[in-house]
């Protein structure tokens, strides 16, 4: 059933509050010509229809309230004038009048929520939402010494598929669409990387399983090697690319997020937890799983470092939820830290880090001491993990904003030598510039559509920083001056070859 139906059926509803001779006379032809002029709102846009839709019932729900109202207060006129022949209305009627009134105010006011909360769903929660882009990778794909930017897509409602977009930077930050077809299954994150040994970085994308696009040289993509599937509890995949058992080939981490359940025999429900894994690449755009699944968290974001000084690269977690044996999500888990063997065979390291709902995770040395920090964040202020070498992390106090982080970003934003962060919200982006010693302050924040995504790099070819923002029409370049500021470029639509 679509808008247009539900609409009308809330219609119908509300002529309910019309007496049943009027609604025999007169419903029909109402309903119709209601069609007609919403059929004439939809095709000027969903807030023309908003509009249309919200004043019609205003309109109907006066109308018919107001004709109760009328029923009840002429009722004594007539039983007056039947019985006597004169018409009086004593104090009592008039006290009666007062009452039907609020009564009536009462359903005006209660309709008008029930109402509100429907168009609220229908317009803002699931019907006809943008895609959201969930991600940007850039690099340089083409060979041409710029950074390209591929924008990872997966809608929130309808339509429910949308391609990904490939855009080629023809300098200074001018973007244009590449035209390739990627598809439309949903991707939830993308990065850059040779999976297959040719010299050119290929594009690793997560959706319900893994996959890789081959770079045929130029920044052509034309196939893609299937890197691996999941369950069917881990129906969002984050990936990372790293070489993990130190054979000289990119492998790929998939953090699996979140979880559900399926009926079974019996009636029962089928259950399937999410999980995390990693797929070895043997440098030709072949991979193979190991076998190995890490925990039963439902996790937002992985970040490959080597943590714990060996030379492994080990597995930082960012978590989000559990599934308990009802088949329940629970938000606000910890985070997780898995050692690398050197062969791709990950060990708990048994830390358990914060109780936060959280969806990002981006490794640096924040404090200058030479051993990598995590800067994890989280639906609600993002938090600081300071390293002593071993892999062992503590809390470093900080609680840096709030609401819902969706990337992060560690790099030299104002030259002074150290780390500093930039936290892309769902609307925002915040700096956060570093004293050399950890310490993080509120720098510049600069505002986007809920439905785009940022990613940090020199896009305009100055050897500064800048925050490259797009969305599946539009994209707008931030030009970082090298002193922990940002200055705006126009917006612009994507050009076409």
């Amino acid at each position: 059933m679509n808008a247009n139906a539900i609409l009308i059926l809330l219609y119908r509803y509300c002529l309910q509050l019309f007496s049943p001779h009027f609604r025999q006379e007169f419903a029909g032809e109402m309903e119709d010509l209601f069609r007609e002029r919403l059929m004439l709102a939809a095709a000027h846009g969903r807030l023309t229809l908003l509009m249309f839709f919200a004043r019609e019932l205003t309109g109907l729900l006066a109308g018919g309230i107001r004709q109760r109202v009328y029923a009840w207060r002429i009722r004594p006129l007539l039983a007056a004038q039947s019985g006597s022949g004169v018409a009086v209305l004593t104090e009592y009627g008039w006290l009666w009048r007062k009452f039907l009134q609020a009564v009536a105010l009462v359903i005006l006011v209660g309709l008008f929520l029930f109402l509100a909360y429907w168009i609220y769903i229908l317009f803002f929660f699931s019907f006809e939402r943008p895609p959201r882009v969930q991600g940007i990778a850039l690099g340089d794909l083409n060979g041409d010494g710029q950074l390209d930017a591929y924008l990872a897509i997966a809608p929130d409602g309808e339509p429910y598929v949308h391609p990904d977009y490939l855009l080629f930077n023809e300098g200074d930050g001018r973007f244009r669409d590449s035209g390739q077809d990627f598809g439309e299954a949903p991707s939830f994150s993308a990065k850059l990387g040779d999976v297959n040994g040719d010299d050119w970085p290929d594009i690793v994308v997560g959706w319900h399983g893994a996959k890789a696009y081959r770079n045929y040289g130029g920044g052509a993509f034309k196939v893609h090697y299937s890197v691996g599937d999941y369950q069917e509890g881990t129906y969002r995949v984050y990936v990372a690319l790293a070489d993990l058992n130190r054979d000289g080939n990119l492998d790929v981490f998939g953090a699996g997020c979140c979880g559900g359940g399926i009926p079974g025999n019996g009636g029962m429900q089928q259950l399937f937890y999410p999980t995390s894994q990693a797929w070895l690449g043997n440098g030709a755009g072949t991979f193979s799983t190991t076998g190995q699944s890490l925990g039963q968290l439902g996790s937002q974001a992985v970040a490959l470092a080597d943590l714990n000084g060996d030379g492994n690269p080990d597995a930082f977690l960012a978590n989000s939820s559990r599934m308990d044996a009802s088949g329940n999500s629970q938000r606000g888990v910890p985070n997780t830290i898995w050692f690398n063997d050197g062969q791709g065979n990950f060990s708990d390291s048994g830390q358990r880090l914060g109780q936060m709902e959280s969806t990002a995770v981006t490794l640096g040395d924040v404090n200058g001491d030479g051993f990598l920090d995590a800067v994890v964040g989280n639906r609600g202020p993002d938090e600081i993990w300071l390293n002593d070498g071993q892999g062992n992390f503590h809390d470093s106090g900080q609680r840096l904003g709030r609401g819902l982080t969706r990337s992060l970003f560690l790099a030299d934003l104002d030259g002074d030598g150290d780390l500093d962060l930039v936290v892309g919200g769902e609307t925002s982006a915040q700096m956060w510039l570093n004293n050399g010693n950890g310490r993080l302050s509120q720098g510049q924040k600069i505002s986007y559509d809920q439905y785009e995504a940022i990613a940090l790099g020199d896009v305009t070819g100055d050897g500064i920083d800048d925050i490259f923002v797009a969305g599946v029409e539009s994209y707008q370049v931030w030009r970082g001056a090298g002193d922990g500021r940002f200055i705006p470029d126009a917006r612009t639509v994507f050009t076409t070859p």
